[in-house]
């Protein structure tokens, strides 16, 4: 495989590991926190943002999501921090149900696999 398209498999991967079992998102969630700092997570999201500078409409939308990233990821640690009720979120399943159910097909294909196997 091209070393250009593993970070996309990484990608991938987190998406697929939601569906293996002992997944705890509470463990990711923390470990998260503990290796970034909000500051450094606003400079990565700026940094993303130089490779793609010369691209005008996908500039644009990347600085619109970025935001949005940034904005979710501080709200979600203001909720953890505060102790609010996150209870009160409502978020429709259907929107993503096709994307959940794929990524349990795929995660489900390559965990026919069995751990023993010395060719994985």
């Amino acid at each position: 495989m091209r070393s250009n398209y593993a970070h996309l498999i990484l990608l991938d991967l987190v998406i697929c590991e939601t569906h293996r079992s002992g997944y705890d998102p509470v463990k990711n969630v923390q470990d998260f926190w503990d290796k970034y700092l909000l500051s450094a997570i606003q400079d990565y999201i700026v940094v993303l943002h130089s490779d793609t500078s010369d691209k005008e409409k996908g500039n644009q939308q990347l600085t619109e999501f970025s935001v949005d990233l940034l904005r979710i990821l501080i709200a979600y640690f203001m909720i953890h921090t505060t102790q609010l009720d996150l209870g009160k979120v409502s978020i429709s399943l259907e929107v993503n149900k096709e994307a959940i159910d794929t990524s349990k097909a795929i995660s489900d294909f390559f965990n026919r696999v069995p751990p023993s196997n010395t060719n994985s």
